[in-house]
């Protein structure tokens, strides 16, 4: 007889009763349960069928369950054993604190699709179908074992027919924890700023937007806004209302067929697009001119397909192909879970709503060129392979947070936090620490080591400072760009390298702000060596928002009276800030700021309403632009942006403005990389790109064509973000060389 406790992503995905049918056809006794951290098994019979068994295990798992690791034992017996008998036991919590890992909120499967406009069907147009193989997990659950009691619908009592298939171990549905049917589960309702409730909700919403209508949809994991896409009217009120004058929205469309008729989509990002995980996906618009109200000024736009059945019925209702689809909260705050919330705050025409409460909440994950800008929904909470096995909370960045928890050489990135100088979104950041640790059966008490940003202002790091003084848990403060450098290569399993970061801003190891750095990376070791030359960061943060500041700081000599239109503060303003150049005492090595600096220098972006706004607007430009093959001096290892900047000035009225965008992006790009290639080339080392800037298309293409063309290594992140949003995992290396 042996005992069998099966470790990995094996709840939720109809583990037991897969476990029960191969049991069967190899005609072994025993049982199976879910441990609440594991499942366990336990099985007697003949020594080949049980070799046979474990071998089935691994080879005809169910396509979403992930196996880490098998302990297998010999016992001489077991209470619950019943000879000649295979069963299915009453879940049961165990005593190991190993994390039970359930599956992310995914795309409905095909089947249920299918079921859903079967007109025989008993859930034909119910917006809640689900089965064992899709249906939402991490949004719904509140602690482990995966039962219906542990989650928001064991509000819901299962009517006969849907009993009788949740017991039926040959079901599709058994033990399927969402499963409902319209007698028994959630529904939807539609009401009017009156709060009035009106008849056939899903149908009607669908009509109504064909009227130009804003509605609130309350979806998995919280609330979108939604509107017909190409409606210009419409998405302009909607900007009024959220006061998001130019901040992309994302887009849902129909099917693929509908996004290639207005986007380039490549092989690799049809796959992502159709996954089941469904994030959206930023595409190259066919015509610029494309989705321009709702992605303004952008050649790209981020689209996403249905992935709720909600989704699919809409559509189904309507000739509309696109939707905006954005996420209902204010700007920096937290994405609206709750009813009540929605009707307070919200400023729409109509509530689309149903009665499932939200526990976790969860926004959509975002991709672009194969790298996460916001990991998310459909990949949270499946951990990462890492080096060491320690317990650890990190904190992470201020904007676009994310924490990190590890345990067992996994980490577990959370969901997207947002703004946490918003006080609404830390709470929001405490409430999911909380969350995270009981799904991974952890206490506060159990970890070894937090971690946080060294930046004394940040709100994360404020809070990592109260967490240790209460529990006195040691706390280590690691550099921003440094996280970034580990992450990289840990994510690439790379133990030394060159890394190349580039972002916004990072509080530096010598008090300035850092966001233009080289580092030398070794297994216990990072050695900056290289930079953006130090330039004054007149205001501080102010310059993130008025990167005109920073075109004053590197050009106070030249007459910039040609911008007096690009600062609100006209050329008075532009002229009080030449005289306070000298006496600013913040300086910095953001590249992400340069960049801003040549969209205001360039009439891209003269201010910023959005995170990345500028930058994102001189890619915009600069992408059918030509390489004008304008170098950057380096000396010492530091970029002389300075002159360079200088040269692109004189240049600005003799020379196309998107050739300009162009050669700022590829200059930038090159200088770095020359600096990366020629410590790389001494010890033949791979080089790694990461930080808010390895987004950027041109630029990271520029970088990784130069590496190859030395024959040297080139990395990225693809498992993580290249923002903030992947600083808490490089921050929660630092445990294996610090406990």
């Amino acid at each position: 007889m042996k005992s069998i406790m099966v470790y990995g992503t094996v709840q939720a995905v109809g583990f037991r009763p897969f476990v029960y049918r191969i049991a069967v056809e190899n005609k072994v006794s025993g049982y199976v349960r879910n441990r609440g951290e594991y499942v366990e098994i336990v099985i007697d019979g003949p020594p080949g069928k049980i070799d046979t068994f474990i071998e089935d295990l691994n080879l005809k798992k169910p396509p979403l369950a992930k196996i880490d690791r098998l302990d297998i034992k010999d016992i001489s017996s077991d209470e619950n054993f019943k000879e000649g008998l295979f069963y299915i036991k009453e879940s049961k919590s165990g005593n190991s604190s190993s994390a039970s890992i359930i599956p992310p909120d995914i795309c409905v499967c095909e089947d249920c699709q299918r079921e859903l406009f079967q007109k025989t069907d008993r859930r034909y147009l119910y917006p809640f179908i689900n089965c064992t193989n899709c249906g939402p997990r991490f949004t719904i659950i509140k602690k482990t074992p995966y039962d219906r009691e542990m989650t928001t619908m064991g509000k819901f009592n299962l009517c006969p027919d849907c009993l009788k298939e949740y017991k039926d171990v040959l079901d599709r549905r058994y033990h399927a924890e969402p499963v409902a049917c319209p007698l028994c589960g959630p529904h939807y309702s539609l009401f009017d700023r009156s709060k009035k409730r009106i008849e056939n909700p899903i149908e009607t919403a669908a009509k109504l937007f064909e009227d130009g209508e804003i509605i609130a949809i309350k979806g998995l994991g919280g609330y979108h806004i939604s509107c017909d896409a190409l409606n210009k009217n419409s998405v302009k009120e909607l900007r009024r209302r959220l006061g998001r004058p130019y901040q992309p929205f994302a887009i849902l469309a129909r099917n693929i067929g509908s996004i290639e008729k207005v986007c380039h989509v490549s092989d690799e990002e049809r796959k992502i697009i159709s996954s089941h995980e469904r994030p959206i996906v930023v595409l190259e618009k066919k015509d610029s001119k494309t989705f321009e109200p709702a992605s303004p000024g952008l050649h790209n736009v981020g689209i996403m397909l249905p992935y709720s059945p909600l989704h699919f019925l809409l559509f189904n209702y309507t000739s509309l192909d696109f939707f905006v689809m954005t996420s209902a909260n204010m700007p920096g705050d937290p994405m609206i879970t709750e009813n009540s919330s929605a009707f307070n705050s919200l400023d729409v025409d109509y509530f689309l709503c149903h009665n499932l409460n939200i526990y976790n909440r969860c926004d959509d994950s975002v991709i672009r060129d194969g790298k996460f800008i916001r990991r998310s929904r459909g990949f949270v909470p499946q951990g990462i392979e890492i080096p060491h096995a320690k317990k650890v909370l990190a904190f992470g960045a201020e904007l676009n947070n994310a924490f990190t928890l590890t345990k067992e050489k996994k980490a577990f990135i959370s969901q997207h936090i947002g703004n946490t100088t918003h006080y609404d979104t830390l709470l929001f950041f405490e409430d999911a620490i909380k969350k995270m640790l009981t799904l991974l059966n952890m206490k506060m008490e159990e970890i070894e080591l937090l971690v946080s940003d060294l930046h004394p202002q940040y709100e994360t790091t404020k809070l990592a400072e109260r967490y240790s003084k209460e529990t006195g848990i040691p706390l280590l403060k690691i550099q921003h760009h440094v996280s970034h450098a580990r992450a990289v290569f840990t994510e690439n399993d790379i133990e030394e390298g060159v890394a190349i970061v580039c972002d916004g801003t990072g509080y530096g190891l010598d008090g300035k702000s850092w966001g233009g750095e080289v580092f030398h990376v070794t297994d216990n070791s990072e050695e900056r060596i290289g930079h953006l030359k130090e330039y004054p960061l007149l205001g501080g943060d102010k310059a993130a928002k008025e990167p005109l500041r920073v075109l004053v700081s590197l050009l106070n000599d030249e007459d910039l009276s040609g911008y007096s239109n690009s600062y609100k503060y006209g050329l008075q303003g532009i002229n009080a800030l030449k005289n306070l150049v000298k006496e600013e005492r913040v300086h910095s090595t953001s590249c992400g700021r340069i960049l801003d600096m040549f969209s205001v220098m360039l009439f891209a972006c003269s201010e910023r309403s959005y995170e990345g706004e500028p930058a994102m607007k001189l890619e915009s430009l600069a992408w059918n632009g030509n390489d004008l093959k304008i170098p950057i001096e380096i000396e010492g290892n530091i970029l002389q942006i300075s002159e360079f900047a200088k040269k692109i000035f004189d240049l600005r009225n003799k020379e196309s403005k998107k050739d300009l965008a162009k050669t700022v992006h590829v200059s930038l790009a090159k200088a770095f990389s020359e600096i990366a290639i020629d410590e790389a080339r001494k010890y033949h080392l791979p080089i790694g790109f990461s930080g808010g800037v390895a987004y950027n298309k041109i630029f990271s293409d520029v970088i990784k064509e130069s590496v190859e063309s030395h024959r040297l290594k080139y990395v990225e992140h693809r498992l993580i973000p290249c923002g903030d949003g992947g600083v808490s995992f490089g921050q929660s290396l630092f445990a294996y060389k610090n406990i």
